[in-house]
């Protein structure tokens, strides 16, 4: 028998009423069940503080998809309490993949790595809070805007992934008037405010400050180098809803002095015929790089250990930190890491890849990070090659790297 008082201890325990006592409840059983759904995957997402990390997510239909429409959004639910703000980046699995997720394989820049396909890229473009679970609208990434801007007085090719929506245009296509012909057509962009969503920081994961896509920006939007398609920004919209920046965009001639359809960059050129963008011809042989393990000392402090530790072992990280300089003063970069098999064995690609995604690395500041391979015998005795350079690719090393118990 239950008594008012042992009642009112659950209600103490749970919740000051029975709303939030169901509410506990009910995240509870949610929580236990997740991963049992149908629609369960295991996505790559970037997080503000943490960067490129794995969550436990739902994703399921919102509305049916038609070729007579645009493409439709797709919900994904998190975990209770977890959140994440509207436009963030996430990489979603599909039924094409052998595991729910990617494995155990964290790469620090997935938009760089061979083994992240950006077919898989979605971004958050809206917030459902309908019930007690929020879930998100989300919409796959279907473009890499690549355009030049101007930024702290040169000229820049900046680059950010988005979406390519159709928009309402019932016009021929053409606009005529007593001394013209031209073309008329416009389409719709969505991209992520990516200085809205992290500040500073989003310089730490290789993405561009998309603010500097601004009116008149010119680029190509076609996959046929023959009759490229040119749009310029005509509209901007940044408030609704916050993180995401929609583009409205007119379709524009392409000026064969100016731009390069090679490169698919707008405005590459200048009237003179120059290149506009600063472009490096060499690397400086006064850029020098320096590749050290790392340790943890009493203290719990990562420090240089100015050696190269060229034993890594199974299930246990190691440290790994890079210098670069330039005519001996140390350059404040961010560093790109790769690893690479190095073994005698005669292995196919998917064998090597599969390697590979067992050394997992993870970013701990721009300079440093940590290597830990996965807990499988099957590592014992391969080689691999840790290999790594500044964003511009003026700075190289790189060691290699043999796994043992």
């Amino acid at each position: 028998m239950i008594t008012s008082d042992m009642y009112q201890t659950m209600l103490n325990i749970k919740g000051r009423n029975l709303s939030q006592v169901r509410q506990y409840n009910s995240a509870m059983v949610m929580n236990a069940t997740f991963t049992g759904d149908i629609g369960y995957k295991r996505v790559y997402i970037l997080d503000k503080e943490e960067g490129w990390i794995y969550e436990d997510a739902k994703y399921s239909k919102h509305a049916t998809p038609s070729i007579l429409k645009d493409a439709v959004d797709y919900y994904l639910q998190f975990r209770p309490r977890i959140h994440y703000p509207v436009g963030t980046y996430v990489f979603i699995p599909n039924d094409e993949d052998y595991e729910i997720g990617f494995e155990d394989y964290e790469p620090i820049d997935p938009f760089k790595d061979e083994n992240f396909d950006v077919n898989k890229l979605w971004m958050i473009v809206g917030r459902n809070d309908a019930n007690e679970f929020v879930r998100y609208n989300i919409i796959k990434c279907n473009w890499n805007f690549r355009w030049i801007a101007r930024m702290n007085g040169e000229n820049k090719v900046l680059n950010v992934w988005g979406s390519v929506r159709s928009a309402n245009s019932y016009t021929s296509g053409w606009w005529e008037s007593d001394y013209s012909l031209q073309l008329d057509n416009i389409i719709s962009a969505w991209i992520p405010d990516t200085y809205l969503l992290y500040k500073d920081k989003l310089f730490d994961y290789n993405l561009c400050d998309s603010r500097y896509l601004q009116h008149e920006h010119r680029f190509m939007l076609t996959h046929n180098k023959l009759d490229p398609k040119i749009y310029a920004v005509s509209k901007v919209q940044d408030l609704v809803p916050q993180g995401i920046i929609k583009l409205t965009l007119k379709q524009d001639e392409l000026d064969e002095t100016r731009d390069n359809v090679e490169l698919m960059l707008c405005n590459y050129y200048n009237g003179s015929g120059e290149v506009v963008t600063k472009q490096e011809s060499h690397v400086d042989d006064t850029a020098k790089s320096y590749l050290w393990s790392a340790i943890i000392d009493e203290d719990g402090v990562l420090q240089r250990n100015r050696t190269q530790d060229k034993i890594l072992h199974i299930a246990k990280t190691s440290y790994f930190n890079v210098e670069f300089f330039l005519k001996d003063k140390l350059q404040d970069l961010n560093a790109e890491w790769r690893i690479d098999y190095n073994g005698t064995s005669e292995l196919s690609e998917e064998e090597i890849k599969h390697l590979c995604n067992l050394i997992v690395m993870r970013q701990i500041d721009k300079s440093t990070i940590s290597v830990k391979p996965a807990k499988t015998n099957k590592l014992i005795g391969e080689k691999f090659i840790l290999t790594v350079q500044d964003v511009n690719g003026d700075y190289a090393s790189s060691i290699e790297l043999e796994v043992q118990k």
